[in-house]
């Protein structure tokens, strides 16, 4: 299967090496051709030529990515009209039956589809935890068909990876539990219930009860410090507008994005980070007091 992936960001990056692993021909298309290259230098130093590298090809033109392509997958960094004019653009250089989908969480499918000549044939893929994540979102727009909904479960079941059908709502599902986990957990250390450290064991603890020792997940604070942590304030920031307070950025993560401390990327966030691990908790870091201590910080 030939797969086009618009977008040299890591969002593409990561669609890419799925699709190219799981034996697909993948054209990855970017507007900056030195962008394009160092995504596939990323993915052959990740899979290796053994594992399918030369089913990966670059480019920088959008009938050469499209063309022939039986899934065009947009995973380019744009707002809503950006999406809807670029999905429309490579409409007109596909076949009728060429799955169009939107790998973006901020972005609404059904808004996006409105800008097709075939609006029932576009769907939202998002992937969960990429690049190597078990679980895809499938994103049923308004205007999405049965059979739109059956051939896009099929190719994330074609990546080894299980579907997972949820409606084109803010955030979609996983994200929206994410978040919102990450919003709970950073509030608590802001309000000096647990050190950071702490109040990730609490998260692994269930987690490795439920899925066994070989499938711990990290806690929430790592994870928003693996997300970046600007990722994750304009995540909140989109879903509190766009939905409730519930999704309101707590304060200690604003002053942690303005301060620069945006998580692993940057070497501290809620956690310091070396060679590519969290270490210690960064500041603030509360320590919960006994009798003979006083409040403090540490």
């Amino acid at each position: 299967m030939i797969v086009a992936v618009l977008g040299a960001g890591q969002r593409g990056r990561d669609i890419a090496q799925r699709c190219a692993r799981a034996g697909h021909e993948v054209r990855l298309r970017g507007t900056d051709a030195t962008a394009v290259m160092d995504r596939i230098d990323e993915i052959e130093r990740t899979l290796g030529t053994a594992d399918g590298l030369d089913r990966v090809d670059g480019t920088t033109g959008l009938e050469s990515a499209v063309n022939g392509a039986e899934v065009v997958v947009d995973a380019a960094d744009r707002d809503t009209d950006g999406h809807r004019e670029l999905v429309a653009e490579a409409e007109t250089m596909v076949a009728e039956d060429t799955l169009l989908a939107v790998c973006e969480p901020t972005v609404s499918v059904t808004a996006v589809a409105t800008g097709l000549r075939a609006p029932d044939r576009a769907v939202g893929l998002h992937l969960v935890d990429p690049p190597d994540g078990t679980v895809v979102e499938v994103v049923i727009a308004e205007q999405t068909t049965g059979r739109t909904r059956d051939r896009a479960t099929a190719f994330v079941e074609s990546l080894d990876a299980t579907p997972v059908v949820v409606r084109d709502t803010p955030g979609f599902a996983a994200m929206r539990l994410e978040l919102a986990a990450i919003a709970e957990a950073i509030r608590m250390v802001e309000e000096g219930v647990a050190s950071v450290r702490d109040v990730d064991r609490a998260f692994e603890r269930e987690s490795a009860a439920e899925r066994g020792a070989a499938g711990r997940l990290r806690g929430p604070l790592a994870r928003a410090d693996r997300l970046g942590l600007e990722t994750v304030l304009s995540g909140l920031t989109d879903l509190s507008e766009r939905l409730d307070a519930r999704f309101e950025p707590p304060e200690l993560l604003r002053r942690k994005v303005e301060a620069g401390q945006l998580g692993a990327s940057t070497g501290e966030g809620f956690y310091v980070w070396e060679d590519g691990e969290p270490t210690t908790g960064a500041d603030p870091d509360p320590e919960v007091p006994t009798r003979d201590d006083g409040p403090g910080v540490r």
